[in-house]
């Protein structure tokens, strides 16, 4: 009796070992990961970022729905840089891949609310290489982004997702740039308060996005600011740095 209550508790402890190795092997291949996409991120080398993704794509470390969703996460930067260039097929392959695995990560995780809110974004993304889709897709689209802020008010990607909609969408059909600042805004000082800033790539980038919102709702002032605070943070970030921020300060000064 006594050997097998010992049998009992060696297999429990080398599942917990297991378990405990194979969480923090996870952190820290998104560890690794993140530092890549963040060295891309400053720099613009879209040839890094993806190269990120192709690793990925072919790892054996694809399992767990924290990876899955930095992955989703990465597609996402990169359909955003490909539609700003019109690179619309490359961008159609990557949504497809994205919108697989998410379907994954909600098979493993059905409340993820980040998972909703990329459901999302990434309908949003097709009506963007076709505007036509939006007839078709629009609702759909709002509507994983509302399931995701009422599984979870907080969410960041959610936040952000919903400032996109009101920030891109035109004024007749809903869009509101001061709305979509409050969320923008909103979904900064969560990270802030949680300190999820350091070397992050969604951060800075939503920084931007803020700048961008000031300057077109008419508050200049703060729109600098916010550029000022992006090149505090990383001085390196070298597309803010040497292209938006001289060429805001030259309309501001115009």
């Amino acid at each position: 009796m006594r050997d097998s209550r010992i049998s009992l508790f060696s297999f429990i402890i080398t599942l917990l070992l297991l378990s405990f190795s194979s969480g923090t092997f996870a952190a820290t291949i998104e560890a690794s990961n993140n530092k890549i996409i963040y060295s891309a991120f400053i720099n613009r080398d879209m040839r890094k970022w993806e190269a990120l993704i192709h690793t990925m794509e072919n790892s054996n470390d694809l399992k767990s729905v924290g990876i899955k969703l930095d992955l989703i996460n990465y597609y996402y930067g990169d359909i955003g840089y490909l539609l700003g260039i019109k690179q619309y097929d490359r961008a159609e392959t990557l949504i497809e891949k994205g919108e697989k695995l998410i379907k994954e990560v909600l098979h493993q995780s059905p409340d993820n609310a980040t998972a909703y809110s990329f459901k999302g974004s990434y309908l949003g993304f097709r009506i963007g290489i076709n505007h036509y889709k939006a007839f078709f897709l629009e609702s759909d689209s709002k509507a994983y982004v509302n399931k995701a802020l009422k599984l979870d008010a907080g969410n960041v990607q959610a936040l952000i997702d919903k400032g996109n909609m009101l920030y891109y969408a035109p004024r007749l059909l809903g869009g509101d740039k001061e709305k979509a600042l409050d969320y923008f805004l909103k979904a900064a000082s969560i990270m802030e308060k949680n300190k999820e800033t350091y070397q992050n790539w969604v951060y800075l980038n939503l920084l931007t996005i803020i700048a961008s919102a000031y300057e077109k709702t008419g508050n200049m002032k703060q729109a600098e600011l916010t550029y000022e605070k992006i090149l505090r943070i990383e001085p390196n970030i070298t597309w803010v740095r040497d292209d938006l921020y001289p060429k805001f300060m030259s309309r501001m000064k115009g």
